[in-house]
């Protein structure tokens, strides 16, 4: 499992009261975490084949997040592995809402049980003092934000301001450890063994909010040791707004694909159809048109199947059925059929015009 996090080794005296188990807590190392990482905790005590949980302040009955009997286990983005004789809480992807103080426990009853407290902070950027590296946070209205700014050595006094840090551009100046001023706040943690780690947080932010901000120790308009950032704060409507739009832009862009497509589809499948019929037209109509050209040869060589038969002209005179001289010369043509046929014979009449 990946593990992105800061451990500032930073203890004061606190009182946790637990509901279940009164214990009081005495050391409280701080976790400080980018936002959409993940950060393991190790609780530093035997926990073999004994109860484990791990739950979130105030740590009652309902606030235990994962607990087992088991070597390891796994509730949604919280696990526990025994390693090394104690074991190890981890939390992934985490977010704003993840801040906060937690206890680590192992115990066979809740009077007899091992805690350890720890704090987790959630930050949007860390300042490491490089100046070439200038960070830029980007936010929508409404939310907050919080910077951590790591100093090499610690001074008395500690400010948070914007722009020229002049005047009403002074947010925050202290020497109080914590300090809290209308929407904006400023804590300050020294490391172990050495190292100042100072947090500044904007909270319900607007877009008049979007400058170049500082956080820094000593006197704002002195050389001593700050840091920079950028922030960007754009209006959340607008941006749901860019969204959508841009959304259906998409959607657009998708149907309108989708029907060149199928407009393609239809033309090619068109065409296709109108070739495939006129190649079977075709095909139909060359045997028929074969057939008659066929039928042609073989009455024309066979005289038997001829339906008429060659007309000879007879000179018809007065001396046969006592016709008259000038009368009519007729011709007859007697066609060739069988006589079986039930059809009538076929024949025709010619007038000899001598």
């Amino acid at each position: 499992m990946k593990v992105c996090h800061t451990l500032i080794c930073f203890f004061f005296l606190f009182s946790l009261q637990d509901g279940s188990t009164g214990l009081v807590s005495a050391q409280l190392p701080v976790y400080s975490v980018i936002e959409g990482e993940n950060v393991t905790v190790e609780c530093s005590f035997a926990s073999s084949r004994i109860r484990k949980f791990f739950c979130k302040e105030p740590c009652r009955q309902e606030d235990i997040l994962i607990e087992t009997t088991d070597a390891s286990a796994q509730s949604g983005r919280y696990s526990i592995d025994d390693k090394d004789g104690g074991f190890f809480v981890s939390i992934t992807q985490l977010t704003k809402s993840d801040s906060g103080r937690y206890r680590c426990g192992a115990g066979i009853s809740s009077t007899r049980t091992s805690v350890k407290d720890i704090e987790i902070i959630v930050v949007d950027a860390k300042l490491d003092g490089d100046p070439s590296a200038e960070k830029t946070i980007d936010a929508r209205t409404g939310g907050n934000i919080v910077v951590e700014c790591y100093f090499t050595r610690a001074l008395v006094n500690m400010y948070f301001c914007k722009e020229e840090c002049k005047g009403e551009d002074i947010l925050i100046e202290t020497n109080s450890n914590t300090y809290l001023k209308d929407r904006y706040s400023i804590r300050y943690i020294e490391g172990n063994p050495t190292g100042v780690f100072v947090f500044v947080s904007i909270k319900q932010l607007t877009q008049s909010d979007s400058g170049r901000y500082r956080c820094g120790l000593g006197r704002t308009n002195s050389q001593d040791p700050s840091q920079m950032f950028v922030l960007n704060v754009t209006d959340a409507s607008t941006e749901t707004s860019n969204q959508s739009e841009s959304s259906m832009k998409r959607t657009k862009g998708v149907i309108l694909y989708v029907s060149l497509t199928l407009g393609v589809l239809v033309i090619v499948s068109s065409l296709s159809v109108l070739v495939f019929c006129r190649k079977r037209i075709c095909k139909d109509k060359k045997p028929h048109e074969e057939t008659q050209c066929a039928s042609a040869p073989e009455a024309e060589d066979d005289p038997s199947q001829h339906t008429y038969s060659e007309i000879i002209l007879v000179s018809v005179g007065s001396s046969h059925g006592g016709f008259h001289g000038d009368a009519e010369r007729v011709i007859y043509s007697v066609p060739r059929v069988e006589a079986s046929s039930d059809e009538p014979p076929l024949y025709s009449t010619v007038n000899d015009p001598q």
